[in-house]
C-alpha cells in the first residue's frame, strides 16, 4: 500500500487562508468600529462640558449683572431688545456659538431670543424645563431650528442652565445656549480619516506578514497528519503509542516554530518602530511608532511564554529589587489604571532584594492594582508602599474603594471566587497572586472593612544575592566602534535591520544569508553574530569555520536549549539598545584582558 501523497494541501490551505483574511478583518473592521464609536462619544461628552461651562459662565458672570428682573418676566421688544441683542452678540455668541434663549418661570415662556422669531413661544417640553429649574443643567445634540427659527437648519450642541439675577436667591428662568456641531465633526473626522488608514495598512501588513506563517502551519500540521496515518498502517499494534508520541513532540515543534519565527517578525517590527519613532518630529507619528513598540514588546512576552511551554521549563528565582519590578511596569500600570485613579508610590529607597521570578512579581503587581482600580470604580487613589521589616520586604498595595465584609474577605484569595456580575471577572486574579507569592516562599494577607478600602500585604524573605536589574536598565551605551562584524541570519530583514543598527554606530558590516555565503567572505573578523537555526546548519558549527576573534549567538529559542558553554548570546527580539550594549561589552571585555595578560 503506498503512503498517502499530500493533494488536498493547496485546497485546504486556499480554504484557510481565506478564513484566516476574513477573520482577521472583520477583527480589525470591529476593533476599528469599537474604537471610532469610543471616540465620537468621548469628543461629544467632552464638547457637551465645554459649551455647559460656557453657558454657566455667561450666566453667572454676565447675565446676573446685565438682566431686569422685566427682561425675563415678559417678552423683551424695542430699544431693549436691541440693547440685549448688543449684549448677547458682542460677549456672549463668540466662537461658534449660534442662538440663545430665555425662558421665564414657571411657565417656559421664550421673553428673549437673539432669533427674534421665537420670543413669546413656549418651551416644548415642560417637564425638562421644571427639571433645570431645580437645579439640574441639562444638554443634548439636537438641530438648531428643531423649534422654528430663522436660517440654517444646522445640528448643533445645546445645553440649559438655571438663570439667576441679582437679588433673587431662586432662579427666575432658565438659560439656553446652542453651539454648532461642525468644529466637532471636523475634529472627529480628523482622527477618524487617518486612523482608518492606519488600519488598512495595518491589516495589508498582518497578511503579508502571516501568510507565509500560516502556510508553513498548514503544511507541518498536514504532514505531521499524514505522517501518523502512514505509521498507523505499517504498525497498527502500536499505533495508538506511536500516534500520541508523535501528536506530542508535533506541537512541541510547532509552538517552538512558531514563536521562533514570530521572534524574527517582532525583532524587526520592533527595530523599524525604533527608527521610524526618531527619524521623525511630527509628535502624533512618533506616538504611532511608540505605540507599535509597545505592541510588539507585550506580543514579545507572548511568545516567550510560547516557548517556555513547548519545553516544559520552571522559571528559575533570583534577585530582585521590588522597587525595580514597580518601576519596570510603572507606565503600563499607569495605562491599565486610568487617568482618574491617582496612583502614590512609596518606595523605600533602601528596600533590600527578596529572591523571586521578576515577571511573577510584575503579575502580582498588576493583578493587585487592577482590584484595587475595580474596587474604587474606576475613580480614587491607589498607594503603593515598600519598606524593609525586619527580615522581610513588605510591599502593600492599598486603596480607597469600597471595601469588603469579613465573608468577602476570607474568600479573597479563593480560586473562581468573585463579586463581580457574570461576564467581568474569573476570579483568578488574587488566587493566582496568592501561588505566586507562597511559591516565593512569602505570605500575603488583606485588611478592609465595608466603607473603608482595602489593604494587601505582601511579605517576602530577604536575600543575600545581589540584584541583577541595574545592568538591565542602565542607559544605552552610546560608545562608537570601528570594528569589523558579520552579521549571519536566514531571514533577509533581519540581518538588514541588524547591519543598520551596527553601521549607524560605526561598524564596519558584512552580510550573509547562510553559512555558505559565510564562509566565501573574507575574513579575520572581530565579531560573528549568527542566528542559532539556520537551514543548512546551525551557528554553533558555523563559529567553528569563521575566523572571528569573539563570537555572540542570537536567536528565538532559548539559550540553554541551543548554546553550550560561556558564548555570548542574545534572546530574540531584543532592541537596539540591548544589542549596542552586549555588543560593546564583548569587545571592552576582549580588550580588559588582553591587557590583564600584558
Amino acid at each position: 500500500m503506498g503512503r498517502p501523497k499530500l493533494t488536498s494541501v493547496p485546497a485546504h490551505s486556499t480554504r484557510l487562508h481565506l478564513r484566516f483574511a476574513v477573520v482577521t478583518a472583520a477583527v480589525i473592521a470591529t476593533a476599528g468600529l469599537a474604537l471610532f464609536w469610543y471616540v465620537e462619544r468621548e469628543e461629544v461628552r467632552q464638547a457637551e462640558r465645554n459649551v455647559t461651562s460656557r453657558a454657566v459662565y455667561a450666566e453667572k458672570s454676565i447675565l446676573r449683572d446685565e438682566l431686569r428682573p422685566s427682561d425675563v418676566a415678559r417678552p423683551v421688544t424695542g430699544a431693549r431688545l436691541a440693547r440685549l441683542d448688543d449684549l448677547f452678540v458682542n460677549r456672549v455668541l463668540v466662537d461658534g456659538l449660534l442662538r440663545v434663549k430665555i425662558y421665564r418661570a414657571p411657565d417656559g415662556l421664550v421673553t428673549y431670543s437673539n432669533a427674534h422669531s421665537l420670543i413669546g413661544k413656549p418651551n416644548d417640553d415642560i417637564g425638562e424645563f421644571r427639571r433645570v429649574l431645580a437645579g439640574a443643567k441639562v444638554r443634548d445634540v439636537s438641530q438648531l431650528n428643531h423649534e422654528g427659527g430663522p436660517g440654517k437648519d444646522v445640528k448643533a450642541l445645546e445645553v440649559y442652565v438655571p438663570l439667576h439675577i441679582r437679588g433673587r436667591s431662586q432662579p427666575v428662568g432658565v438659560f439656553e445656549l446652542y453651539q454648532s456641531y461642525a468644529p466637532l465633526a471636523a475634529s472627529i473626522r480628523s482622527f477618524v480619516l487617518p486612523f482608518a488608514g492606519l488600519l488598512f495598512l495595518a491589516l495589508i501588513g498582518l497578511w503579508v506578514t502571516l501568510f507565509p506563517l500560516v502556510q508553513r502551519m498548514v503544511r507541518a500540521v498536514e504532514r505531521d497528519r499524514l505522517a501518523r496515518k502512514s505509521a498507523e498502517l505499517a504498525l497498527e499494534e502500536t499505533s495508538e503509542q506511536l500516534r500520541q508520541s508523535q501528536k506530542m513532540d508535533a506541537i512541541g515543534r510547532l509552538a517552538g516554530g512558531v514563536a521562533h519565527d514570530f521572534n524574527n517578525l517582532l525583532l524587526a517590527i520592533n527595530g523599524y518602530a525604533d527608527f521610524l519613532s526618531m527619524s521623525v518630529d511630527d509628535p502624533t507619528q512618533r506616538r504611532y511608532a511608540e505605540e507599535i513598540r509597545t505592541a510588539g514588546e507585550r506580543a514579545a512576552e507572548l511568545t516567550h511564554q510560547l516557548l517556555v511551554f513547548s519545553r516544559r521549563q520552571v522559571l528559575q528565582k533570583r534577585a530582585v529589587n521590588l522597587n525595580d519590578s514597580i518601576r519596570d511596569i510603572e507606565a503600563m500600570l499607569f495605562r491599565l489604571i486610568g487617568e482618574d485613579v491617582r496612583v502614590e508610590l512609596r518606595l523605600d529607597p533602601d528596600l533590600r532584594p527578596v529572591a523571586a521570578d521578576p515577571s511573577q512579581m510584575g503579575q502580582v503587581l498588576l493583578n493587585l492594582a487592577v482590584n484595587a482600580r475595580d474596587a474604587v470604580a474606576g475613580r480614587g487613589t491607589l498607594t503603593i508602599t515598600t519598606r524593609n521589616d525586619e527580615d522581610e520586604v513588605v510591599l502593600e498595595v492599598a486603596d480607597d474603594g469600597a471595601g469588603m465584609d469579613e465573608e468577602t474577605r476570607a474568600r479573597a484569595f479563593e480560586p473562581f471566587f468573585t463579586t463581580k456580575p457574570v461576564g467581568q471577572g474569573t476570579g483568578l486574579g488574587l488566587s493566582t497572586v496568592y501561588g505566586i507569592v507562597t511559591q516565593s516562599g512569602g505570605s500575603i494577607d488583606v485588611v478592609s472593612e465595608p466603607g473603608g478600602g482595602a489593604t494587601f500585604t505582601v511579605r517576602l524573605p530577604v536575600t543575600e544575592l545581589t540584584p541583577e536589574t541595574a545592568t538591565r536598565h542602565r542607559p544605552p551605551d552610546r560608545a562608537r566602534g570601528v570594528e569589523r562584524i558579520l552579521v549571519v541570519d536566514d531571514e533577509k530583514i533581519v540581518r538588514e535591520l541588524l547591519a543598520q543598527m551596527l553601521r549607524a554606530q560605526g561598524y564596519e558590516v558584512a552580510m550573509a544569508g547562510s553559512a555558505a555565503e559565510a564562509r566565501e567572505l573574507e575574513g579575520p573578523w572581530d565579531l560573528l553574530l549568527t542566528d542559532v537555526v539556520m537551514p543548512e546548519t546551525d551557528g554553533v558549527s558555523l563559529s567553528k569555520d569563521i575566523d572571528a576573534r569573539n563570537v555572540m549567538f542570537i536567536s528565538g529559542y532559548d539559550q540553554e536549549a541551543l548554546v553550550a558553554g560561556d558564548a555570548a548570546f542574545l534572546q530574540k527580539p531584543f532592541s537596539r539598545d540591548e544589542l549596542m550594549r552586549a555588543v560593546r561589552a564583548l569587545f571592552d571585555e576582549e580588550r580588559a584582558s588582553v591587557r590583564t595578560l600584558a
